[in-house]
């Protein structure tokens, strides 16, 4: 009777085990409940799911890029509608008909538009700016204490995964919508620049010109007429027509006298020039500096002398592959064309009408520049979206796969579950009828 009795109960500790399996695979779906139940099965399921969380984190982080591309590139259409509207205007200002009062209302309304350039060259998307290069937290377009819209990113463009251990460039740089190229050199040739353009070379990264020693604030410096001066604060000082002053071409000035030798002159660099600053220091321009991408000066440099056209000009580097570019701010363009418009010059004077007239031809020319280059950025930001929107649709289709085979392994067959629940009721009702029975085997039910 005793042996009975255990044997009925390691029968029903079997079927309340089968009971838990069955009820925690109908209520969740899969298979297993502990990896020790099948570990082969297990470790396949978790290769799985690990597939499935990196295609959704893919996924998500492509569709944000998406999203981004897309914002920058409805954004450079609107520039180069407003690069468009500039051009027209300036053709209209240059003709004979247009009288200085309504060559005025053209400078108000365009310097409207540079204002709305300014912010679209500005714009991001859930706090990330769209055209600051490889450090998407900087604002890229600043405003100096003259005025002046400054670059502030890079000639880099970040990475985004589309693929376990693949990256691609995203979005577009200010150097490729913003500012246009002046002038180029390949190998071993010349290239000439003014203090306002900025160098990259073909692998984006920046030359900026210094001084190789500087003198501060009390020290006499001596200088060559044909060489221009930097400070610290990477202003550039210049010698007059007059060779009496180092002017920085934003009005200011400082008074030089001759020097020893015929064709150099002296100038003491002051305490608070050009300040405010407790040390001011000058250095004469004659090299160009690698600066890393990181924003750090290398070793690299490459000397500087004055140029025939600009203000200076490198002899580029004798390696194959080698370009190097001038690059000037559209920004820039604007500012010259709106003064024009004004007959006035960059320092608020005022000029003839046939200068501003010169100008204003010179500027058209510098804004279709502009806009070419705003055109060809778009079209490469075009290329780039579509790399994106092909890895989209192959990381979503991955990813579905990965989530139907999840199924097919792990899943459990309901239909398959539910014979069994049916079968395990019949087995209980079947087991606990036999208990009941044997609970009537007593003896006073043997005596009857």
């Amino acid at each position: 009777m005793i042996r009975s009795t255990e044997q009925t109960l390691y029968r029903l500790d079997n079927l309340n085990a089968e009971q838990q399996r069955i009820s925690y695979q109908m209520s969740t779906g899969k298979k297993l409940e502990q990896g020790s139940d099948d570990s082969n099965l297990y470790t396949r399921e978790i290769y799985i799911d690990d597939k499935i969380r990196v295609y959704e984190g893919l996924k998500t982080q492509i569709e944000k890029t998406t999203a981004q591309n897309n914002v920058a590139d409805s954004t450079l259409g609107e520039v180069k509608n407003l690069l468009t509207y500039v051009k027209a205007e300036v053709i209209k200002a240059l003709n004979d008909t247009t009288d200085p009062e309504a060559r005025a209302a053209i400078a108000i309304n365009l310097a409207g538009i540079k204002e709305n350039l300014y912010d679209f060259a500005n714009e991001q998307v859930e706090g990330e700016y769209l055209y600051a290069g490889s450090d998407t937290q900087v604002r890229p377009f600043s405003k100096d204490a003259d005025g002046r819209v400054i670059y502030n990113g890079d000639a880099f463009l970040r990475k985004v995964a589309v693929e376990d251990g693949s990256y691609r460039e995203r979005g577009i740089t200010g150097f490729e919508t913003f500012m246009y190229t002046s002038s180029s050199a390949l190998k071993n040739s010349t290239l000439e620049f003014d203090a306002s353009e900025r160098i990259i070379d073909q692998d984006g990264y920046e030359w900026k010109i210094e001084a190789a020693t500087t003198s501060t604030a009390g020290a006499t410096l001596n200088f060559a007429s044909t060489e221009s001066l930097i400070d610290q604060n990477g202003k550039v000082w210049t010698l007059n027509d007059a060779n009496t002053e180092l002017e920085d071409g934003k009005g200011n000035s400082l008074s030089v006298v001759a020097g020893a030798t015929a064709g150099t002159y002296d100038v003491v660099v002051p305490a608070d020039e050009p300040a405010p600053a407790e040390t001011s220091s000058l250095g004469v321009i004659n090299q160009l500096v690698k600066y890393d991408e990181d924003g750090n000066a290398t070793s690299e440099i490459r000397p500087v002398t004055s140029g025939v056209d600009k203000a200076f000009q490198i002899t580029t580097p004798n390696v194959d592959g080698t370009k190097f570019e001038a690059k000037a701010n559209t920004f820039d363009v604007m500012d010259k064309i709106i003064n024009a418009l004004n007959e006035k010059d960059s320092l608020g004077n005022t000029v003839s009408t046939d200068v501003a007239r010169a100008s204003l031809q010179e500027g058209l020319g510098e804004i279709t520049e502009a806009f070419e280059a705003a055109n060809v950025g778009h079209a490469k930001l075009g290329g780039r979206n579509r790399v994106f929107e092909v890895s989209l649709d192959r990381v979503s289709t991955k990813l579905t796969q990965f989530n139907i085979l999840s199924q097919e392994i792990g899943a459990v067959d309901l239909s398959k579950v539910a014979v069994e629940a049916k079968a395990l009721e019949l087995t209980y009702t079947a087991l606990y009828s036999t208990i009941n029975k044997m609970n009537e085997l007593s003896l006073i039910n043997f005596i009857r």
